[in-house]
């Protein structure tokens, strides 16, 4: 295999490609939702191809395909120099790569039960009894979904420089998502947990707190009173921090959207973009979250990215070709959703590290404020720093104490302006959001996290 494909590199570089990539993939995918007692949606997928990346005259071209056989990648080759020429006498900033060391790697996922060796009857029964867990809770709980997913597979990703590595992965993931209504009020909640671990991700699971505990806090936010609006000082949970910072943070930190002008940090490197106690990392060296990886899909080493440091932002995320641009060493942030995609620059694990204030500690602070917890959602104005974080509820603090529970908020302001809001940070860490993040049409497995946060005068959406 490493002959045939150095050879199609090579061949490359014969019809005028200053630098090639290419990535073969190999895997297959179960995926198995339940709702409302029935299952739904049981799916088993394969597949099998490669794409091939070429940078001609300043110019990039890309072509897959899903049979990797001699004959086809050439033809992949040639497709992607003939797509590059085109385009290159309408580049106005010519493609470039920054230096690197070829790497020669082999790097073998590390897990405990292989979803493939269950059987997919006791796959899907072990999803029923959850789903049928979460609805039997309560008769007010209306709309009850489970669903699980699993793949596994293997991945070649050699370059014309000499990089060569053999990998394989697999992941697994569940989420429970549960409706309750009384009357004309209608209230959700949902926990997610996916990791790049084998099946004993599921068998490890608490049905009472994963499936029960959920159903009950939609039944519970039922008797919720609807939020306040205006601007409060706010204690927020690791979800909500982690949603802050993943997406009202980390998407301005991606070096492609720095470049392009549509990040709020393109000039301010160096420079004060938090409270000095707040430290951002993105890191896919952390063990078996669902955004970890040995090397980008680019074979660049993957290391644990500084992003902010007592406030001072201190770097961007890089594929090769922003590295280059930027003058910055590419450190492994190109993700590609799969053979069919070229790499762009994409998270991994995302957080904030923990402080030394306890939660207590923090809630003692606030005189009249609010307590948000959970969320599903967020996204991000990144040329504007323009952000909003769904919150699955809220208590009020009233001279440190836990008062009123609330329903139906959000929170949303400036990026730059809320992390210099910051007032206390933490002892406590927790990764609560791996999932699926989309960018260009492409969905890449990340995580994000934090501690607990308390935050000066917030814009909290509700109804009151």
């Amino acid at each position: 295999m490493r002959e045939m494909l150095e050879e199609v590199l090579q061949y490359a570089k014969s019809l005028g490609a200053s630098f090639a990539d290419l990535r073969l993939t190999e895997g297959t995918g179960t995926g198995v939702s339940v709702q409302d007692g029935i299952a739904d949606r049981v799916s088993t997928a394969s597949s099998r191809g490669a794409g091939v990346r070429v940078l001609v005259d300043g110019a990039w071209g890309f072509a897959p395909t899903n049979n990797p056989t001699r004959e086809e990648l050439r033809g992949c080759v040639e497709d992607a120099v003939s797509m590059a020429r085109a385009a290159s006498p309408n580049v106005t900033d010519p493609g470039m790569v920054a230096q690197f060391e070829p790497v020669e790697a082999h790097d073998e996922a590390d897990f405990k039960v292989d979803p493939r060796e269950i059987p997919l009857q006791d796959r899907v029964s072990a999803i029923y009894e959850l789903e049928k867990l979460a609805r039997e809770q309560d008769p007010r709980i209306v709309n009850t979904v489970a669903n699980y997913r699993d793949s596994a597979g293997s991945e070649i990703i050699a370059n014309s420089e000499g990089t060569y590595i053999e990998g394989s992965s697999v992941r697994c993931g569940l989420n429970v998502h549960v409706t309750a209504q009384e009357g004309d009020v209608r209230q959700t909640a949902s926990k997610n947990r996916s990791n790049s671990t084998g099946y004993e991700l599921i068998q490890g699971i608490d049905p009472e707190d994963f499936a029960a505990k959920t159903a009950r806090k939609a039944v519970e936010m039922l008797s919720a009173k609807r939020a306040p609006a205006g601007k409060f000082d706010v204690v927020i949970d690791s979800i909500i921090c982690g949603l802050l910072v993943h997406e009202a943070f980390g998407h301005n930190c991606e070096a492609d959207a720095v470049w392009a002008g549509e990040s709020i940090l393109r000039d301010k490197l160096g420079k004060p973009v938090a409270a000095e106690t707040v430290n951002i990392y993105d890191d896919p060296t952390l063990e078996k979250l669902n955004g970890s990886f040995a090397y980008d899909d680019e074979g660049t080493r993957a290391t644990r990215h500084v992003l902010v440091e007592n406030g001072i932002l201190q770097g961007y995320l890089h594929s090769l070709e922003t590295a280059a641009r930027l003058g910055a060493v590419p450190q492994g942030s190109a993700r590609a959703q799969g053979h069919s995609y070229p790499p762009i620059v994409r998270m991994s694990n995302t957080y904030i590290e923990p402080g030394d204030w306890t939660f207590d500690e923090m809630l003692e602070q606030v005189r009249n404020g609010l307590y948000l917890s959970g969320g599903h959602w967020g996204y991000v104005f990144t040329a504007q720093g323009q952000f909003t974080c769904n919150v699955e509820h809220a208590f009020a603090i009233e001279d440190g104490e836990l008062g009123q529970h609330y329903r139906n908020v959000c929170i949303s302001g400036l990026t730059l302006e809320t992390l210099q809001k910051v007032t206390a940070v933490g002892d406590d860490l927790t990764f609560e959001l791996g999932g699926t993040c989309g960018k260009d049409g492409q969905g890449a497995p990340v995580d994000s996290g934090g501690p607990h946060l308390a935050i000066e005068q917030v814009v909290v959406g509700g109804q009151e």
